[in-house]
């Protein structure tokens, strides 16, 4: 296997939380890494050092409480998606919401009860507002609006986030950056390949540049993983919202007034 630098950091991470002299947590897999790794205790003597690097990633994955199965030193399917949203985290820690916006779990009940029930139709819940800047439709990027329609409890939320945008980057960098290419709101349906509803059937859940950040890309790929991105980001933390992309790496497009885990 071809290792990349962030699954060697990660094992090193690992390695260093277990007190192993690891050295640097650099990305290099030297002589004090391969020591360290022969070492742990927890993976059996006999496994060569590649094996012990997917087993030191597994145990690290299952340490922060994702699912992959057994601990068996071999990267398959379970292990790169465990990987994926174990690296999330590191890269990016969660930032603490503020106490008014504490959003509901994403289960259908939770949701249902703090939004009321999803509606295909004339919903009363959801108005159309005026935003503190043109967004161009994704889909027609000659096309923009000047209002948008979410549910009414994410709107005060939403309006505050879009003004800090504006201040922060101003007009020339929003449209460089694309962050005014919208990709929609509200959207009875379904989640994707799922059988419960997606969070844009409440109208809280938001969709930007989705071309440059399509639904399967991880951060190697998605613009909205760049650097010039992280205080857009930090703007939506802050009001509670989730990133698909900056929590399981994938779906970098999405931001949602909805907690994947209590």
């Amino acid at each position: 296997m071809k290792w990349t630098m962030e699954q060697i950091k990660t094992a090193q991470q690992f390695l260093q939380q277990q007190s192993l002299p690891v050295g640097n947590v650099d990305g290099i897999p030297g002589t004090k890494t391969r020591t360290a790794l022969g070492l742990l205790t927890s993976l059996p003597v006999r496994w060569d050092t590649d094996r012990k690097l997917t087993g030191c990633i597994q145990l690290y994955c299952k340490q922060s409480g994702y699912d992959l199965g057994p601990v068996d030193g071999i990267w398959g399917p379970e292990t790169q998606k465990a990987f994926n949203q174990l690296s999330a985290i590191l890269i990016f820690p969660p930032v603490a919401p503020a106490a008014q916006n504490v959003w509901p779990l994403q289960t259908q009940t939770a949701l249902n009860r703090f939004y009321g029930t999803a509606l295909a139709e004339h919903n009363p819940n959801l108005v159309t507002y005026a935003i503190p800047y043109p967004f161009k439709l994704a889909w027609d990027t000659t096309q923009t609006v000047d209002k948008i329609t979410t549910h009414y409890k994410v709107k005060d939320s939403i309006l505050r986030v879009l003004n800090q945008v504006l201040d922060h980057y101003g007009l020339e960098d929003i449209d460089r950056l694309h962050l005014n290419h919208y990709g929609g709101c509200f959207q009875y349906r379904k989640t994707r390949n799922g059988t419960t509803l997606s969070t844009h059937s409440w109208g809280i859940a938001l969709d930007f540049d989705p071309e440059r950040n399509q639904l399967k890309w991880g951060r190697d790929k998605a613009a909205f993983a760049g650097p010039e991105y992280e205080a857009w980001w930090q703007f939506w933390e802050k009001e509670g919202w989730v990133s698909l992309g900056r929590t399981r790496n994938y779906d970098w497009m999405h931001v949602q007034a909805a907690r994947l885990s209590a």
